[in-house]
């Protein structure tokens, strides 16, 4: 008589060998499942749920960028370069640095656009891209928190809405009035509506291609998550915006990156690390050289098992909103590594969130119990203990050094004078002076000089005769450029001929002698 057969429970589920799938039909997989929406939520927008990643992070987006901006009341430095053009553009002038000069020295065309609404408006230019940049930081919080609660977690989301409301560097670059953060936006906008068949898709694809160079590379990677019609309308669109740059410059390609690339080089990743020695926990012979790196690298070790973690969550869909905006940010990281891409630090933005999301994807796996979370956090939080001196000093520092030298040249100089320096934001705005510059932003010839060796500062000043010059302090004693290729005189006696034909008539104060700005007139 065979026993008697027991209740099935519902453990027995554990130990039943796994159904088949019907013969004729394939397995499903990861890519084929539909976007995850975390269990409960309600009828009504998860975004005005107290209890989803939106509410309370924007919250903190909004108090935390108001109160720092009392301390960093300028934008940075090249941000100005920005103004000049938007200012000339919005008076009729053209897309212009120096009047009559058609130079592509702007980073961004769509934010240069942009800015000059400011100054058509007559409003300040420093608050109107505070402004834009705090509404398209909320846009990008909404963006990236959708795709990771579709495609990790819930919990994945709200990590990652903590750190990108709370991370001190990220308010730094929404005060910096840079488009960085409008190039982050439109990341995570354009991989949202591509995953959606958004209307909004093809449009935010090809803003993205126009937003900065890099933007190009950002938008054929999410290009893989969008549909024919989105990709039709996006390169539509980037066609006609580079196709009317390069009718007005003479040419597709930003004189701002052929410069950079003559002057500072392309050493390659270990000459810069900048950009990767932050991302493990091992030690490469040295802590990492730049402040922002130096905080990340305190959160490597467990930043580092969460990437891991997160890149084998989402490797089943690459090609998921979540995955390419991802790889959108981390090409750009991929690109600035191989070529070794001189550090500017509001470039790090981008890479820095394709690494966020990641790591935030792979966390809530990574943190057994709440013990990891809080040390985490207590790290965030606590960075704000140092961020006002940080940022707010950093400010100090450049308008101590150049918008008093734009102080001083404005009271000396007339209108269409023509200086000859390397710092022409806060000049080039505040001064009504013809400039040319030692990085070759706006001058092509100088970047082309400067490659060809030594003597380059000898012989711009011989072609050009500036009128003024704006040298550190380091050039006058030791004839050393600030920075980049090309020594700026051949021997010690041709920088005192030089200077013979000049006067020092101002010089700025500095914590290093070196770097102290003196301005001369030509005898």
């Amino acid at each position: 008589m065979p026993p008697p057969r027991r209740p099935a429970t519902r453990n027995d589920s554990a130990t039943r060998p796994p159904r088949q799938a019907p013969a004729g039909r394939r397995p499903a997989d990861a890519s084929d499942a539909k976007p995850r929406v975390p269990a409960g939520s309600s009828a009504r927008p998860w975004i005005l749920d107290p209890r989803e990643p939106w509410l309370i992070p924007a919250l903190a987006i909004v108090l935390t960028r108001l109160g720092l901006a009392g301390l960093v009341q300028y934008a940075a430095e090249d941000a100005y370069i920005t103004f000049r053009y938007a200012r000339n553009f919005a008076h009729g002038i053209g897309l212009v640095y120096n009047p009559g000069e058609h130079v592509w020295g702007f980073s961004s065309p769509l934010w240069t656009v942009w800015m000059s609404a400011a100054f058509a408006l007559r409003a300040p230019p420093e608050a109107w891209a505070r402004g834009t940049n705090l509404v398209i930081e909320l846009l990008a919080l909404w963006a990236f928190g959708d795709l990771l609660r579709r495609h990790a977690s819930g919990a994945a989301a709200w990590c990652f809405a903590f750190f990108f409301a709370l991370w001190p560097y990220v308010t730094a670059v929404s005060l910096s009035c840079m488009e960085n953060t409008l190039m982050l936006a439109l990341i995570g906008l354009a991989s949202l509506g591509a995953e959606r068949r958004a209307l909004w898709a093809g449009p935010a694809l090809g803003a993205l291609a126009l937003v900065r160079p890099e933007g190009v590379v950002s938008a054929l990677v999410v290009s893989l998550c969008a549909g024919w019609r989105d990709r039709a309308i996006a390169l539509l669109l980037a066609v006609a915006g580079f196709a009317a740059l390069a009718l007005y410059f003479g040419t597709p390609v930003p004189q701002s990156l052929i410069a950079k690339s003559l002057v500072y080089g392309t050493p390659g990743p270990w000459s810069g690390r900048h950009w990767w020695d932050w991302l493990s926990p091992f030690v490469f012979g040295g802590f990492t050289s730049i402040t922002e790196g130096t905080h990340l690298f305190l959160m490597s070790v467990v930043f580092a098992p969460a990437w891991v973690l997160g890149f084998l969550r989402l490797r089943g869909a690459l090609r998921s909103g979540l995955a390419v905006a991802i790889g959108a940010c981390l090409a750009v990281w991929l690109g600035y590594t191989l070529l070794g891409v001189a550090y500017f630090w509001w470039y790090l933005l981008v890479p820095m969130a394709g690494f966020a999301l990641l790591a935030a994807a792979g966390f809530p796996a990574l943190a057994r119990g709440p013990a990891i979370y809080v040390s985490t956090g207590l790290l965030i939080i606590g960075l704000w203990t140092i961020a006002p001196d940080l940022y707010g000093g950093r400010a100090r520092v450049e308008y101590a050094g150049f918008a008093r030298v734009a102080n001083a040249l404005r009271s000396l100089v007339k209108p269409g004078d023509k200086v000859f320096l390397e710092p022409i934001g806060m000049v080039g705005y505040q001064a009504p002076v013809r400039i040319v510059d030692e990085i070759g932003l706006v001058s092509p010839e100088v970047a082309r000089r400067r490659a060809a060796g030594p003597g380059w500062y000898t012989d711009v000043v011989a072609r050009e005769r500036p009128d003024w010059l704006v040298v550190r302090n380091g050039l006058l004693v030791r004839g050393e450029a600030w920075a980049g290729v090309g020594a700026p005189f051949r021997n010690a006696a041709e920088r005192a001929s030089l200077l013979a034909e000049y006067q020092a008539v101002w010089s700025s104060d500095s914590f290093a002698p070196a770097q102290a700005l003196v301005l001369l007139r030509r005898r």
